[in-house]
């Protein structure tokens, strides 16, 4: 074999230092037997030896180390005054005998002369026009001027500056030459693989011109499309008008522009059976280098042509694949997991819905084989985008399928979670008679089982709360640093097993709720009662000893008894958060004992409880104090003031609303209504009251988790105690079990916290749908999406309380914001049962996100506080300390013009 030149055979055998990326392709191409014209190449070996003739290899290099790469004019004077210098040498004596043994028996047949530098062609940079082509070349003296014109473009100014934007070193520019016998062709283009617009990997892009394929890669000539299915027939073709060509020039080398007949301009370039030959062509080529392909082709008599195959180096998102849709929503969730959430909160919650809803399929009788062909529904009921939990609304909608009348559960549940925008990609199932009956036993085993539940409901609550006070006063917080890691995270898998795999009583409470909040409105609506939805609220409220109000209650007797003491009083409002519990103990000892005794029984009932990466009152009772002092502030804020009112509004709408049901549908349907409004009520309760054992649960696992943490930083396998947050449940868990793919968490822990960190400065809608891979070219926009009227005078909302209030504005999103309400009205994007204590003070409460049974419409409910929730671009559009007339009943809040006004001319 010559060192200078090797046959396409030969090519083969040899590695990409030696002939490039152009020229390897050719060979791979070659050697799987695709129609590619005959060719040879000069090796890298013999453009070294040319450069190395005259002895300007060292030359170059010091011109091109002298390139400043930010001068535009360094980088084109250095690629001229080195393009000269190689045009001007003569050709070396061995690679023109090389050249004249492969054209030697081949007189009149033309060459096409093509770079192929060793970067070329590869699959992070294609060097695509960069360098320089001579085509149609006819004997020795054309070839050899045009392997020296070839040989230079490796260093002309487009290749330098290509180099430099790809981050390709200029620094030993090597180059082979590749002489390939010259198609002249009818039609030539280039084919894509991949769709290089819409991004799709199952269509082929092919674009086709008369004569040369050049007049396509310069852009001189304008060419048709065909955009084909790789595994179809279908073809959607763009026809131009061609109205210029690149054909062999008639004196001699090279091509010239010729104008195209005019029968032929509209003319299609390739006929049907053409394109999909091509593309099965190009489709070989993918699939045995598994990897979209950017082919060059020609067409010759009717005969295809394959001249050079690279790798697509870069796509745009695929458009097209609209396959796998997948609905989230975080309407419902977002109360329990506000904002951004860490991956330990979110790897935790994942897996306790996996567990919980798991149990609850065999507690309705499904069958173990049916559960575990569902696994990868109940490991999804969750997702985590940009930081945000959400629901994956298609797997819900599956979970209901289990039941019967999936339609009226599927419009029970949408209530429920309030989701504002219902999607309808999972449907009852349409069965034969035969897959009816063999469906029946288990649908009946469901409806038996929980029915049987909801009989069972009060008997199962007391067990359930049992069981968990049984648990919860067993576990020691006060030993867990005496534990090692390992015996941490045994401590959390037991609370696995005694806790999560015995969570089944509120999730069927759940269902209950869900199941008599739906029959409750479908009674009123049969019944024509006007803005049934109101009246159902209305109805709702005032329910006594709900969990959720407790907190309030407490701190409002703890209220009456500071008013009872002015010193102490004086003490608390006056006083700074920070030291205050140490103050109270020497004060007053039996307030002090009090604050104790709230602490341990709602001390994890926070803002943001659910998340275990929150501050609760265990490690910063300032949130009490504030709150304390909020009530302090209102002389008219008492216990029993607040247990007046709770239930006022209810019995109203009752003395106005049985009365017309009953003359609606009868004495009998009536008696049937309290029955459904009573069960409602009582759902709620249940599922309020179990709320706090849910809370308290997460606090066990958050103080073990936060010791595991306090150790590794204390061993130094963390920089920081709470640096736990930012890994997952499972990482921990293989940690301990042997099983952990990485050990170095620290460059982990600052990885997720740089990428977390932009999520705070991003809201996503509350609802989307992505395609595919969520992660990959989807946009998480709201479908339904409107612009947002920052000048709007009116927003509406759902109303959840009735009440007209008139005042202004507080925005609060965290503990941290100023919590001093004094009958302002409370505004933010969503709240959880941690915030309760702060709505007595509130004149009013408006929430961005949420639906008539969230945990702030109950709440507001029980305390009597005007409320609308649901409301659109709510924080985005109302300012702090803004004035506005809400209507709780109505669902509007109007922004006063006057105040506004009055606002502007002070602002100027």
């Amino acid at each position: 074999m010559n060192a200078l030149i090797a046959s396409s055979h030969e090519a083969g055998f040899l590695p990409l230092t030696e002939i490039g990326g152009k020229a390897s392709n050719l060979a791979w191409l070659s050697d799987n037997a695709f129609p590619v014209p005959a060719w040879s190449v000069l090796t890298v070996s013999a453009f070294r030896q040319q450069l190395r003739s005259e002895g300007i290899d060292a030359w170059i290099e010091q011109c091109i180390a002298r390139i400043d790469s930010k001068d535009p004019a360094s980088v084109a004077d250095a690629a001229s005054r080195i393009q000269d210098r190689i045009l001007a040498m003569p050709l070396d004596a061995e690679i023109r005998v090389a050249i004249a043994d492969v054209i030697a028996g081949r007189e009149g047949v033309r060459f096409a002369v093509r770079s192929s530098v060793v970067d070329e062609d590869g699959d992070a940079a294609s060097f695509a026009g960069q360098m320089d082509s001579q085509l149609y070349c006819l004997g020795q003296e054309a070839i050899e001027k045009a392997v020296l014109v070839v040989m230079a473009s490796a260093f002309n100014e487009r290749a330098l500056i290509y180099r430099l934007h790809r981050g390709v070193s200029l620094e030993h520019i090597q180059a082979a030459v590749i002489l390939q016998e010259m198609v002249d062709s009818d039609v030539a283009g280039v084919m894509f693989t991949a769709h290089p617009v819409t991004g799709s990997r199952r269509h082929a892009l092919i674009s086709g011109t008369w004569g040369c394929g050049e007049g396509i890669v310069s852009g001189l000539c304008v060419a048709d499309e065909f955009t084909v299915e790789l595994d179809g027939s279908t073809i959607d073709s763009t026809i131009q008008e061609k109205d210029t060509c690149l054909v062999m020039h008639d004196g001699g080398n090279g091509t010239a522009e010729r104008e195209v007949e005019e029968h032929r301009r509209l003319q299609p370039v390739l006929t049907t059976e053409q394109i999909i030959a091509l593309r099965d062509l190009g489709k070989q080529v993918a699939n045995l280098k598994r990897f979209p392909q950017d082919i060059e082709w020609a067409l010759k008599d009717g005969e295809l042509y394959l001249l050079q195959t690279r790798p697509v180096t870069s796509l745009p998102a695929n458009t097209s694949v609209k396959a796998h849709p997948l609905v989230w929503d975080n309407s419902n969730i977002q109360e329990s997991y506000c904002g951004v959430t860490t991956p330990l909160t979110f790897s935790f919650a994942q897996r306790a819905y996996t567990t919980v809803y798991t149990q609850t399929l065999r507690v309705l009788g499904v069958r173990e084989e049916v559960i575990e062909a569902h696994r990868g529904m109940l490991e999804n009921m969750l997702a985590f985008v940009r930081g945000r939990i959400y629901y994956n609304i298609n797997n819900w909608y599956r979970g209901l399928l289990f039941l019967p009348s999936f339609s009226t559960n599927k419009e029970d549940l949408e209530r429920m979670m309030g989701l504002q925008d219902p999607v309808d990609m999972i449907q009852d199932q349409t069965l034969t008679f035969i897959e009816k009956l063999k469906r029946l036993p288990q649908l009946l085993r469901a409806l038996i089982r929980m029915l049987s539940g909801f009989r069972k409901m009060p008997l199962m609550v007391a067990d359930f709360r049992q069981h968990f006070e049984n648990t919860y006063q067993d576990f020691d917080r006060s030993t867990l640093h005496a534990r090692s890691p390992g015996e941490l995270i045994r401590l959390a898998r037991h609370l696995d097993k005694v806790l999560l795999d015995n969570w089944t009583t509120p999730i069927i409470n759940d269902f209950y709720v869900m199941m008599s909040n739906g029959k409750l409105h479908r009674f009123l609506v049969k019944a024509g009662i006007s803005d049934p939805g109101i009246i159902q609220n209305n109805l709702l409220s005032g329910e006594a000893e709900i969990e959720s109000t407790e907190p309030t209650k407490m701190l409002l007797g703890m209220c009456d008894y500071l008013r009872e003491r002015p010193s102490l009083r004086r003490l608390v409002v006056n006083g700074d958060n920070q030291d205050m519990l140490k103050r109270l103990r020497h004060a007053d000892p039996n307030f002090h004992a009090l604050c104790q005794e709230y602490i341990e029984r709602y001390g994890d009932r926070v803002m943001g409880e659910l998340k275990l990466e929150s501050i609760t009152l265990r490690q910063d009772p300032g949130f009490m104090f504030s709150v304390l002092r909020n009530f302090l502030s209102r002389d008219d804020l008492t216990l029993e003031a607040l247990n007046n009112r709770e239930s006022a509004l209810r019995h109203e709408t009752e003395n106005t609303i049985f009365p017309q049901v009953e003359a609606a549908l009868g004495r009998r349907q009536r008696r049937k209504f309290e029955n459904v409004l009573q069960q409602c009520r009582s759902a709620i309760k249940h599922r309020e009251n179990m709320r706090l054992a849910r809370t308290r649960t997460f606090a066990l696992y958050r103080d073990i988790f936060l010791e595991i943490g306090n150790q590794l930083a204390f061993y130094g396998n963390l920089d920081a105690p709470r640096d736990i947050f930012w890994l997952t449940v499972d990482e921990l868990y293989a940690w301990n079990d042997g099983r952990a793919v990485q050990t170095d968490w620290k460059p982990l822990v600052a990885a997720r916290q740089a990428e977390y960190q932009g999520y705070h400065d991003e809201e996503p809608p509350h609802h989307f749908i992505t395609h595919d891979v969520p992660y990959l070219h989807n946009e998480y926009r709201y479908p339904h999406e409107q612009t947002i009227d920052e000048d709007a005078s009116t927003l509406r909302g759902i109303g959840c309380y009735p009440g007209v209030v008139e005042g202004n504005i507080r925005l609060i999103f965290s503990p941290d914001d100023e919590l001093n309400l004094n009958g302002q009205i409370l505004c933010t994007v969503r709240t959880d049962p941690g915030w309760a204590p702060l709505f007595p003070t509130a004149g009013g409460l408006l929430v961005e996100r949420g639906s008539t049974l969230s945990h702030s419409a109950v709440v507001a409910r029980e305390l009597g506080i005007p409320a609308v929730v649901g409301v659109p671009g709510l924080t985005a559009i109302l300012k702090d300390g803004e004035a506005v007339r809400m209507d709780g009943a109505a669902g509007t809040i109007h922004r006063c013009a006057s105040e506004l006004s009055g606002e502007a001319d002070d602002a100027a």
